[in-house]
């Protein structure tokens, strides 16, 4: 077993090349990445709106990143290193790639780029005299980041004669919500290089989902072309199972004929319906979940029964129920249990804040008083910068926010809202694993359910149906792969490290251009109606129904809500302090909070909790990590077989061709 495989830190030399030969953020290696970047957002978008094949961009999996990679690394690197060794990228090249690529995954489908232009037409496309938006939405709506025509706007959504953008009606808002989304995106990234320390060194997450792209640029002193993971055959057994079982599916769906393959079993009922246990396995979260510590695998699946049990008993109950005060991306179960996940989710963001307070700290003072004695040349970035950096994105934020109509007082709450929910979404993926997951509600709901529509006015409630072009849909997140990508390169001897801040920049632009032009492009030349109707009949409309019935039905602030995120804060802080005094508390608390909406993924988690505890028990760590390629090639062969078929769609002209049952459950 190459020594790459047990995950070299910071201080080990690359294997097989000295440390004064290594490169890191080469020129190459940063056109190779932008190049990527670029075209996982022009294939992804081309792919969710046209070919509608399995999804590249949609969990924090980020298939879209590992099937190029793998291309790059099996394909095109392996022919440059027997065409000539110096022709090829290097380990920390590969690091530097992989790290660009990954961030562009993260901003090709959902989130800002694929909501964006939805949420900003809907209110005119969508208004008719049955619904009254001319009357209850428009006029409060601001003007200027909202493009303004009709003639424009229907053109967008059903295709106009000539296929052409009129820029004239776009560049404006576009321009502006290009400062919002920099601002967001860089806010989020400066914020993971302040706690990447006290993560990564201090706390020493788990970080499973780090653990494909180091094996698959390790390299060995042997000096062959090949990297070591890609000459393990217990890797390419656990990479034949997802990719031949949906390539067996994919064929299915060609020929008609044939079988399918799932890996669901349905589920178990209990209480009468009025809750179940989903039984449904997905291979790559199983691969995930093998690198996550035991007491954090079952405490995610132990907070899963929990909430089934909960849900169980309000429905017997007959207690809880819709709350209308919340909108459609915050519906996902009972009410009281949404409020007590978002007081968990206060507690892990602020408990996480207060564990790294000493931390922070010296990042305080490296960043105001330039502390010598405090290292930050690790970082992709200076604190200072970042400190800065963080401060006055969330300036422009809030200006921003309180000139689209939101009332200043409440600004702080939604940004508050809405990073809590980012940053547990960060935390749980970089200490748990979990691919598959979102935040139990978001920053406008939490803040109009708190505070209530008749505080903000009808113009404060405009602003807030602009805030789900950024805030709700958190599937695939930025945050989350730049936590990922940070611990990347801090295992990697990376000189230069300071042009990854660059070249973040340049990807966040460089990306968000490319899906924004070719969604225009496509919805001028076929109608943007026609390309996806959860964008752009869904997505458009959500906003609008919320603040429409909001400012006809307007509530004020009510107690029960604050009550019960209280007694998610209470129950969240007790499980944290169990787990801090007490060693033989078997429950990690990262579980409450994200309970919830964890749904069947429980069960992927707690069968790779039971394959390691016996692996462990019965042969040691030594079998550990020799195993430890069999489970690498669950996660490969599950993007790889997503992005093969996706390509093979495209040159066969097929559509709606969705691995369903194997890929991204």
């Amino acid at each position: 077993m190459p020594e790459s495989f047990s995950s070299p830190t910071r201080s080990e030399p690359s294997q097989g090349i000295s440390a004064e030969v290594v490169k890191g953020c080469s020129f190459k290696a940063l056109v190779v990445g932008l190049v990527g970047a670029a075209a996982i957002g022009l294939g992804s978008t081309y792919n969710d709106m046209i070919i509608k094949g399995s999804g590249l961009a949609v969990w924090n999996l980020t298939p879209a990143a590992i099937f190029l990679f793998f291309l790059l690394v099996v394909g095109l690197n392996f022919l440059l290193h027997l065409l000539s060794p110096r022709l090829a990228l290097q380990r920390g090249e590969l690091a530097v790639v992989f790290f660009i690529i990954l961030l562009a995954n993260t901003l090709s489908s959902r989130g800002l780029p694929a909501q964006l232009l939805p949420v900003i037409t809907g209110a005119h496309y969508y208004a008719t005299p049955e619904n009254g938006w001319a009357h209850l939405v428009q006029p409060y709506m601001p003007e200027w980041p909202v493009p303004q025509g009709r003639d424009a706007i229907w053109g967008f959504y059903e295709g106009n004669a000539t296929g052409t953008i009129p820029w004239e009606v776009w560049l404006l808002p576009l321009f502006y919500w290009a400062i919002f989304g920099l601002s967001l995106f860089l806010a989020m990234v400066c914020l993971m290089v302040i706690v990447r320390r006290q993560w990564v060194e201090h706390e020493r997450l788990a970080y499973p989902m780090v653990q494909l792209p180091l094996a698959m640029i390790a390299d060995d002193r042997s000096g062959k072309a090949l990297k070591p993971l890609f000459r393990q055959g217990l890797m390419w057994l656990g990479f034949a199972l997802p990719f031949g079982m949906g390539t067996i599916n994919a064929l299915h769906n060609y020929l008609g004929i044939g079988p399918t393959v799932s890996l669901s079993l349905g589920g178990i009922s209990l209480f009468q319906g009025m809750a179940s246990i989903g039984l449904s396995l997905n291979l790559s979260m199983v691969g995930f979940s093998y690198f996550v510590p035991q007491n954090v695998a079952l405490g995610l699946s132990f907070f899963y029964f929990l909430n089934v049990l909960q849900r169980g008993v309000l429905g017997v109950l007959a207690w809880g129920g819709k709350d209308e005060s919340m909108g459609a991306y915050s519906q996902y179960t009972d009410p009281i249990i949404i409020h007590q996940a978002m007081g968990g989710m206060i507690v892990l963001v602020l408990g996480t804040f207060w564990v790294g307070r000493k931390h922070l700290k010296n990042v305080i003072r490296k960043a105001f008083r330039g502390d010598p004695d405090i290292d930050d040349s690790d970082e992709i970035v200076s604190y200072r910068v970042a400190v800065l950096g963080t401060l006055v994105s969330f300036v422009l934020l809030g200006i921003w926010l309180w000139f689209s109509g939101i009332p200043p007082l409440f600004v702080p709450l939604l940004l508050f809202g809405a990073f809590v929910g980012f940053i547990t979404i960060a935390r749980v993926v970089a200490q748990g694993g979990v691919a598959s997951m979102f935040p139990p509600t978001n920053g406008p709901d939490f803040a109009v359910a708190n505070i209530g529509g008749s505080l903000l006015g009808s113009r404060g409630m405009a602003g807030m149906a602009l805030t789900y072009a950024w805030s709700v849909d958190t599937l695939i997140l930025l945050m989350s792969a730049c936590a990922n990508g940070l611990k990347l390169v801090t295992e990697i001897q990376l000189p230069h490290r300071r042009r990854l801040f660059g070249a973040t920049v340049a990807v966040i632009a460089l990306t968000l251009g490319c899906v924004v032009v070719l969604t225009l492009y496509l919805g001028y030349e076929y109608g943007a109606i026609n390309l996806s109707s959860f964008y752009f009949d869904n997505v458009a409309q959500y906003p609008y129904r919320f603040m429409a019935k909001s400012i006809q039905e307007p509530l004020g602030p009510r107690v029960d809500t604050w009550i019960y995120t209280g007694m998610g804060v209470a129950i969240m802080g007790g499980l944290m302090a169990a787990q801090h005094r007490f060693l033989w508390w078997p429950f990690h608390p990262l579980g409450f909070p994200v309970s919830c909406v964890f749904g069947a993924m429980w069960f992927s988690v707690f069968i790779a909790w039971i394959l390691k505890s016996l692996i462990l028990k019965y042969g040691g760590l030594s079998l550990f990590n020799r195993l430890k390629p069999f489970f690498l090639g669950l996660i490969l062969g599950e993007a790889v077989v997503a992005g093969t078929w996706v390509i093979i769609d495209y040159f066969a002209g097929m559509q709606n061709n969705h691995l369903r049952g194997i890929v991204f459950q």
